[in-house]
């Protein structure tokens, strides 16, 4: 294509990104190491005649995603993972255990709480071998001292109940101590109740990322920062997206990464609802809905303009190579010229097919973050960033929708409602200094102890 122009037919498949003395990018060059073709700086010579002018071409998704570590050719499902862990815990005396009721009991698990009983039961065989212990049927003795090697390893009140509430599960699956779970034995209830005691029940909370801006109050990070500091390239429309959508529902990541087209519904006044057909809190799938703004809604039509979206999963993995944009960049510094934007265009996004993953929402929201501070657009000490970084989760947005409801005079039983807790005491648990900001004694006594 070098030297030619771009047919009408040939504006559906490619992007024209610049004008220059640079060669056509074809898609296949993505995974040659030379960034830059004939007629670039790299290949002039003093004393040649100049390249003839030629059409830069960005293929959209034509290039490969990056690839990830090497994983294994099969990895084990959750139900494989319990089943294999369950098969190491059963002792060699233990009477035949019904196949139905072990699948019903699969079954009725989410796949993650089959994930989390298998390492915490892993957790408890390996203590039971190192202690010479039998590991099942549990002795009561034995859950009360390996409780007390939890607590001193540092680990929460909430993961000591975790964990033995995980292993009456694996007994009611084995059929072990049906009449008599030696995990309600007295002595392990009163082993939870004592470390409640000496280390308080409050749990540490994801960091808030709540809106900022009109809604104020709120220092630090927020979605108003982050979306301000959302490039204007294919990664940043999506991130952006991501974002606004995910605060606007208050979304947890597992909803957030399932969130297809077909969830979508545009409303007449420009915003729109979100259907959300299964949930944590909603395992049955009742459904649920969760209203969207204006503003969400653009931002979504956006992203699926650039990434040509029009089914399946809405968020997924944006793939960037910069080799070419980084090749231009040092041929342009050898020959003391300067072209940042042009360079820019050199960069090859891929969208892939695959959805988001926890991982990956963290890290997005962890690098956009960094981006902000960079920019100056939010108020951190240089010496806390790194932490306040990493306070960041998959939860923020969500506790940090809550934190706004609570300081715009919202009760808690509505927010509980809107945003899918599991109980009002829940969505109490992330606003207590906001709730009571706006409490009765705080709406009484303002007015006449001004």
């Amino acid at each position: 294509m070098a030297g030619q122009g771009v047919s009408h037919e040939d504006e559906d498949e490619a992007q024209i990104v610049s004008e220059g003395t640079f060669s056509a990018l074809d898609p296949s060059a993505l995974e040659e190491s030379q960034a830059v073709g004939s007629g670039s700086h790299s290949d002039f010579e003093p004393g040649a005649a100049p390249a003839a002018p030629t059409t830069i071409i960005m293929v959209r998704g034509a290039g490969p995603l990056p690839r990830r570590h090497a994983r294994r050719a099969h990895a084990a499902t959750p139900d494989e993972r319990l089943i294999a862990t369950l098969g190491r815990a059963a002792p060699g005396d233990m009477a035949p255990v019904s196949a139905i009721g072990l699948e019903t009991a699969l079954e009725a698990m989410a796949p993650a709480s089959k994930l989390a009983i298998a390492a915490d039961l892993d957790c408890w065989l390996d203590w039971c071998a190192h202690e010479h212990r039998r590991a099942l049927p549990a002795e009561p003795e034995d859950l009360v001292r390996y409780l007390r090697t939890l607590e001193a390893d540092g680990r929460k009140p909430a993961t000591l109940s975790r964990r033995i509430a995980s292993l009456a599960t694996v007994h009611r699956m084995l059929n072990l101590g049906e009449d008599a779970l030696p995990t309600a034995a007295p002595m392990v209830r009163n082993a939870l109740r004592a470390q409640r005691r000496r280390q308080g029940a409050a749990q540490r909370q994801a960091a808030p990322l709540r809106f900022g801006g009109e809604l104020g109050g709120a220092g630090g990070f927020t979605i108003t920062a982050l979306l301000e500091a959302c490039s204007p390239d294919v990664q940043g429309v999506r991130d952006a997206a991501l974002l606004s959508l995910g605060y606007d529902a208050g979304l947890r990541v597992s909803e957030l990464t399932a969130v297809e087209v077909k969830d979508l519904r545009p409303q007449g006044d420009g915003t729109g609802l979100l259907h959300l057909p299964r949930s944590k809190t909603d395992q049955e799938g009742l459904g649920a809905w969760a209203w969207l703004s204006a503003d969400t809604m653009r931002r979504i039509a956006r992203w699926r303009s650039e990434s040509e979206i029009s089914e399946g999963v809405l968020f997924r993995r944006v793939g960037v190579d910069r080799r070419r944009q980084r090749a231009k960049e040092a041929a342009d510094a050898r020959w003391g010229e300067e072209d940042a934007d042009g360079a820019a265009m050199l960069v090859t996004f891929t969208v892939g097919d695959a959805p988001l993953t926890r991982q990956g929402v963290t890290g997005i929201y962890r690098r956009i973050a960094l981006a902000a501070a960079r920019e100056g657009l939010v108020d951190v000490p240089p010496a806390e960033l790194d932490s306040v970084i990493a306070a960041l989760s998959t939860h923020s947005l969500r506790v940090g929708l809550t934190q706004d409801l609570f300081a715009a005079g919202e009760d808690g039983a509505g927010i509980a409602l809107t945003l899918r807790w599991s109980s009002p005491s829940t969505a109490l648990r992330y606003g207590r200094q906001l709730q009571v900001q706006s409490g009765v004694a705080a709406r009484v006594l303002s007015r006449v102890r001004s």
